[in-house]
């Protein structure tokens, strides 16, 4: 008898403790509302899930281009640089943010994030996500330049360098969101279906990312696709992030794909590029020598680029 009650107290223990934790989170992202700081709980959450769930691979499919093959890499501070260019209002980029920061989280800290959700009027309303202009990343591996160009309203808001965007619109015909990684790789569009995640809150897609689902499977198969493409630009750094399985054979595709895209997926569905504009270029790999000058902004602060591949 005292041993059934041990059972049932300790039963019972287990579900306060989860309600709570459930209850934490939903104060901390639903209730706190756009534009408010993530909590360090938050962040944690998405950190453990970036290092604890690395195995999803060929669920989705994305158009990675090649820019060049055996050149200089673009760096900045020392380190292999990551462009974002997005749009708070863009659901498109909202969908691909849950993968780019988990891809981040792998190789440095990610703090400074807020609360966003993309455009209410726009197509696949109020899709839950996070605002990188107050981004801060801390890592040996790799540095980020991230450009949210307007808000939620679509007004101006973080100037895009003249020589980002000249390569955001060379490379990626003004299409959001653009990553390029070190200026090996580049993606334009997501695959992470946003309809998927309209009119949810950040609660919802973080309980969907500690299950096996369509939402997982998409978010953590792009964020492994842009892993590896970290990695083959930063030499395979940090070994127990690169060595992955998934990973491995996401850098074994590019690599055998290179300079064109890879399509990961032949069904109908894995096949769709979802992008805030239409993609004119063919679906083939470039290759595209950049070089730097020193400029101006656009629509924003100044940023010098100098013309020895390096981003200071």
């Amino acid at each position: 008898m005292n041993k059934k009650f041990l059972v049932f107290i300790l039963v019972i223990v287990i579900i306060i403790a989860v309600l709570a934790i459930t209850n934490l989170r939903q104060v901390q992202s639903s209730s706190y509302g756009i534009g408010t700081y993530v909590s360090a709980p938050v962040n944690l959450e998405l950190y453990e899930l970036a290092q604890n769930q690395s195995g999803f691979v060929q669920f989705n499919s994305t158009f990675v281009y090649s820019v060049k093959q055996g050149n200089a890499e673009l760096t900045y501070q020392g380190k292999p640089v990551v462009i974002f260019v997005g749009a708070e209002w863009c659901p498109y980029c909202g969908a691909e943010m849950w993968s780019f920061i988990i891809a981040l989280d792998r190789f440095g800290n990610v703090s400074g994030l807020r609360y966003m959700e993309s455009s209410s009027t726009d197509i696949y309303p109020n899709v839950p996500t996070f605002t990188l202009e107050n981004l801060s990343y801390k890592s040996q591996y790799i540095s980020v330049l991230a450009y949210e160009f307007q808000d939620r309203n679509h007004q101006p808001l973080q100037g895009v360098p003249s020589n980002i965007y000249q390569l955001w619109q060379q490379l990626g015909n003004g299409s959001i969101p653009f990553i390029d990684v070190a200026g090996i790789y580049y993606q334009v569009g997501t695959t992470n279906n946003p309809a998927l995640l309209q009119m949810k809150n950040w609660t919802y897609v973080l309980d969907q990312l500690h299950a096996e689902n369509l939402i997982s499977y998409q978010i953590f198969s792009s964020a492994n696709l842009l892993t590896a493409e970290i990695c083959l630009s930063d030499g395979n750094q940090p070994s127990h992030v690169c060595e992955q399985p998934a990973i491995v054979h996401y850098e074994n595709e590019l690599k055998s794909t290179f300079p064109s895209y890879i399509s990961l997926n032949d069904s109908q569905q894995s096949n769709m590029l979802y992008a805030d504009q239409p993609l004119s270029r063919p679906l083939s790999g470039h290759k595209h020598e950049i070089e730097f000058s020193s400029v101006g902004a656009w629509k924003g602060s100044a940023l010098t680029l100098p013309r020895d591949n390096m981003i200071t």
